[in-house]
């Protein structure tokens, strides 16, 4: 039903928008259009149709309100529960960074080392 309604009103608006009948005809269209806008069965549907859009957009805010919350509770007790879960793990070492060994200098025997100082 949706889709013939817009299939005929795409059409209407394409015979108003491209027709070449002219502005006499142009103003008897736009003429019956506001008849059939104005007439008493189709504003009770529109009002109607606002009222119940109020309803259902007056309870957005209320869900979009819960569902923040929610979403905000949850961040904090996941992030909460991370920091608890730091806190009770046991500190481990760090690992010790490889290092190589230092080159450690050869000791001479102390006669050599006599031997060198005297020449």
């Amino acid at each position: 039903m949706r889709g013939k309604l817009l299939f005929i009103t795409g059409g209407l608006v394409g015979y108003v928008l491209g027709a070449r009948a002219g502005r006499k005809r142009y103003d008897q269209i736009a003429a019956a259009a506001n008849d059939l806008w104005n007439a008493k069965p189709v504003q009770r549907r529109v009002t109607e149709v606002r009222d119940a859009a109020l309803e259902l957009v007056g309870d957005v805010p209320v869900t979009l309100f819960k569902v923040g919350k929610k979403a905000v509770n949850q961040a904090v007790a996941k992030k909460k529960a991370a920091t608890t879960v730091k806190a009770d793990a046991p500190a481990t070492p760090k690992a010790a960074a490889p290092t190589t060994p230092k080159p450690t200098p050869t000791a001479k025997p102390a006669a050599d080392a006599d031997d060198s100082l005297a020449s």
